[in-house]
């Protein structure tokens, strides 16, 4: 136990011995606990092999869109001859795509992009059948204005899924 300050403590200034304060006393600070690291740490990956982890599961699902969007147009295009039907295709690719991708302007790339393999698949199996055209003829003999149309559509639904 202390005891309080005695008058006779004080020097002639009326501070007491020891205060640095200038005579009144300061309420007291309320003390705060410290931790060693913030508490969302929790939620965060122990590792860098878990962020890899991670990240090679994240791309397996536009990898599928991908593969499986290619084939289909592979499938309707070529193989069943279907030309107005692959922008609903293509929109559904954009659409898949932008719900899998960010930004929006990643996933209208991304969506772009699978389209036109989509198309070169088309391309190479129409070769495979005895055709000699380079693409871009044969795509303005078989499908004309439909492919600027299809890759609108997949780049425009793919930005604005991803939003």
């Amino acid at each position: 136990m202390t005891t309080p300050p005695q008058p006779e403590d004080s020097d002639p200034s009326g501070r007491i011995q020891g205060d640095l304060s200038g005579g009144e006393a300061s309420p007291p600070v309320p003390r705060r606990t410290v931790l060693d690291r913030p508490p969302g740490d929790r939620y965060r990956p122990t590792s860098e092999a878990a962020g890899s982890a991670r990240a090679i599961d994240a791309a397996w699902a536009p990898l599928a869109v991908a593969v499986g969007g290619a084939l289909a147009f592979v499938l309707l295009g070529g193989v069943m001859a279907v030309t107005a039907g692959l922008i609903v295709v293509a929109g559904l690719i954009g659409w898949l795509t932008g719900l899998l991708v960010r930004p929006p302007l990643r996933a209208a790339v991304v969506a772009f992009g699978i389209v036109v393999l989509g198309l070169l698949g088309i391309w190479l199996f129409g070769r495979m059948e005895g055709g000699v055209l380079d693409p871009i003829e044969y795509f303005a003999e078989v499908q004309g204005f439909l492919v600027p149309l299809e890759l609108l559509v997949a780049g425009g639904l793919a930005a604005a899924a991803s939003r």
